[in-house]
This record gives C-alpha cells, structure tokens and sequence, in this order.
C-alpha cells in the first residue's frame, strides 16, 4: 500500500499502548470530548468494494462509509489517521464513540456517543460481522466468542 502523510492533528487525542490486553496502541483522549463532538477522521487509501469482495485485498482496517456503496476507506498504514488506532472492547459499557459517514466527501469521522473523560482510551464497535471473520474469531477468549455469538449489533 502506499505511503500516507499523517497530517492530522490534534489536541483532542493521542496514541498510547492500549488498556486492551494484546490490543496494540489505543487513542486516548487528552481533554474531556463532550457526547456528540467530533474526535478525529478514519482516512486513508480508497479501495474498490469489487476489489475487495474478490478477495483481491484484505485488511483489518477496511471501512465502508455509508452511502458509497463502490468505495471502501483502508486505514492500515500506521500514518494514515488517528481513528485507525481507536480499538474494540467488545463491550457495549465501554464503547463511547461511533462512525459518521459523509457521502459527498467520501470520508468518515469518529464522533462521541457519550461524554469521554481525558485520559480516557476512546473505544468504537467494529461490528460483530468484523470479528465473525475465522481468522479473527479464532483467536478471541471464549467470553468474547460467546459476546460476538449472542448479539446482533
């Protein structure tokens, strides 16, 4: 994939290890984010859904914003945006943020679902078609298997 220019900055977010066991970094929030304000972009690479379906390409970091049914947003260079580092608890206590789709952009943004102290690490739902990939599945703890099992969200 091609080299992104991380360009985004922010006085809202940074990236630290994750409070996720084996999660990698995770984005924390530097001051309090109010519910409904805007934390940062998920950008990066547009891919064609065509390319994707055909198993031409695989990422972990693919998004479809809605409204675009041709494009899909990957994320998986590490200097493509701050969103790409926002982890899923599998925990709908935790969860505190959510995508925004803008279709005349192309783009999507990461928005507060409820208000987020600092130092807090942000955390978004992947969906659970997400973890359902076996090569995912197979490695979550049997606690989160039976989460992705019994909900539908």
């Amino acid at each position: 994939m091609p080299y992104i220019y991380f360009a985004e900055n922010s006085d809202i977010v940074e990236i630290k290890p994750s409070k996720l066991t084996n999660a990698g970094d995770g984005l924390f929030a530097t001051k309090s984010i109010k519910k409904d304000e805007f934390i940062c972009w998920y950008s990066g690479v547009y891919l064609s859904k065509d390319f994707i379906e055909n198993g031409y390409y695989e990422s972990d970091y693919l998004f479809q914003p809605r409204g675009r049914n041709k494009l899909v947003i990957d994320a998986s260079d590490p200097n493509s945006c701050y969103g790409r580092y926002i982890n899923d608890s599998l925990s709908k206590m935790k969860k505190n943020s959510d995508f925004e789709s803008y279709a005349d952009t192309h783009s999507a943004a990461i928005i507060a679902t409820k208000n987020i102290r600092k130092g807090s690490e942000i955390y978004i739902s992947y969906g659970n078609n997400f973890w359902r990939e076996p090569r995912l599945y197979n490695k979550l703890s049997v606690a989160d298997k039976q989460h992705v099992d019994n909900d539908d969200t």
